[in-house]
C-alpha cells in the first residue's frame, strides 16, 4: 500500500507530493492530487517513469489538452512538446518571468512539465504566486486595479534578447515552429486582477506577455505595469525547483507565474511539456 504525502516547499506556494506512481493512479490519489493543485499552486514529483503516452494519459484526466499556438508537438504525440537545450544553444525557452499563453483567448490552465535529462546543476524553476502578489498589495491599490485590463501580446517588440519570436527560436535548436501559424501577432485583453474558477480567490493576472493597460500607450503604462511585474515576483512569493531525471511538476497558470533559469550553458536538458484547456480570465 502506497502512503500519499504532501509536504509544503515554500511559505507562499508549492509542495512535493511522495509516494504515488503517476503512471498507476486511482481515483482518490488523482483526486488529492488535483486539490494539492488548488491548495499550493504548483507540485512537484520525484522519481516517475512515465513514457509519452502515460504522461498524455495523466494529463487528459485534467481536462483537454491544450496545444501551443507556435510550437510543433512530437511526431508521434502532438499534445508533448518535447523542449530540449543543447550543448551548443543560445535561447532559453521558458526564460522569463511569465504564465504560460497569456496572449490566448483561453490560457492554458495547467502546466505539466516532466524532465527527461537534466544538467547536474543548474536549469532551475522559479515560481511566484500571483494570490500573494494580490494580497500583498494595499487595499488602496487593489481599488485602483480592480478595474483595469491588460492588452497581452504573443510577443513582445520589446523583448529582451532583441530578437522577435522566429530568430530566438532559430538560436533553440531543440524547438521546432509550427507552419500553419498565422502571420500578424496574437492580441488579446484580460482583466488584471483575476478570479480562480475553481477556488474563488483573486490573483494578479499579470507576466512577460503583459504589454500595457487598455486604453493607455505602452509609454503611459510602462511605469505601473513595471512596478507590478516586479511586485509579483517579490521573494517571499516564491519557491524553487531543482530537477532530477523522472522529476514532474505540475502548476497552475491561473495563480502563478515561473521563470526557467538560464544557468547551464554547455549542457543538455530535454523536458516533456503537456498544456491543459482553460478559460477565459474573468
Amino acid at each position: 500500500m502506497r502512503e500519499m504525502n504532501i509536504v509544503p516547499a515554500a511559505g507562499a506556494l508549492g509542495a512535493e507530493v511522495q509516494g504515488v506512481d503517476l503512471s498507476e493512479l486511482d481515483d482518490n490519489e488523482f483526486s488529492r492530487i488535483h486539490q494539492a493543485i488548488l491548495e499550493h499552486s504548483v507540485i512537484f514529483f520525484r522519481e516517475q517513469t512515465l513514457t509519452p503516452a502515460q504522461q498524455v494519459a495523466f494529463a487528459r484526466r485534467f481536462g483537454g489538452i491544450h496545444l501551443h499556438p507556435y510550437i510543433q508537438g512530437m511526431a508521434e504525440f502532438p499534445e508533448i512538446v518535447e523542449v530540449i537545450k543543447t550543448e551548443t544553444d543560445t535561447y532559453n525557452f521558458g526564460g522569463g518571468w511569465h504564465t504560460d499563453q497569456m496572449f490566448s483567448e483561453r490560457p492554458a490552465s495547467l502546466t505539466m512539465l516532466y524532465a527527461r535529462e537534466v544538467p547536474h546543476a543548474g536549469g532551475d524553476t522559479m515560481f511566484s504566486s500571483m494570490y500573494a502578489a494580490y494580497d500583498g498589495l494595499s487595499e488602496r491599490m487593489k481599488t485602483l486595479i480592480g478595474e483595469l485590463q491588460t492588452v497581452n501580446l504573443g510577443d513582445s517588440p520589446t523583448h529582451r534578447s532583441g530578437m522577435n519570436r522566429a530568430q530566438r527560436y532559430q538560436h533553440a535548436k531543440g524547438i521546432k515552429l509550427r507552419t500553419d501559424v498565422p502571420d500578424g501577432l496574437a492580441e488579446v485583453i484580460h482583466p488584471l486582477v483575476r478570479t480562480h474558477p475553481e477556488t474563488g480567490r483573486r490573483a494578479l493576472y499579470i507576466g512577460g506577455h503583459s504589454h500595457c493597460f487598455e486604453g493607455m500607450t505602452a509609454t503611459e503604462s510602462a511605469p505601473f505595469i513595471e512596478f507590478l511585474k516586479s511586485h509579483a515576483v517579490r521573494p517571499e512569493f516564491t519557491c524553487r525547483f531543482r530537477w532530477e531525471p523522472g522529476s514532474m511538476a505540475i502548476w497552475d497558470n491561473r495563480c502563478a507565474q515561473h521563470n526557467a533559469i538560464n544557468d547551464y550553458h554547455g549542457k543538455r536538458r530535454v523536458m516533456h511539456r503537456i498544456t491543459i484547456e482553460g478559460d477565459r480570465p474573468v
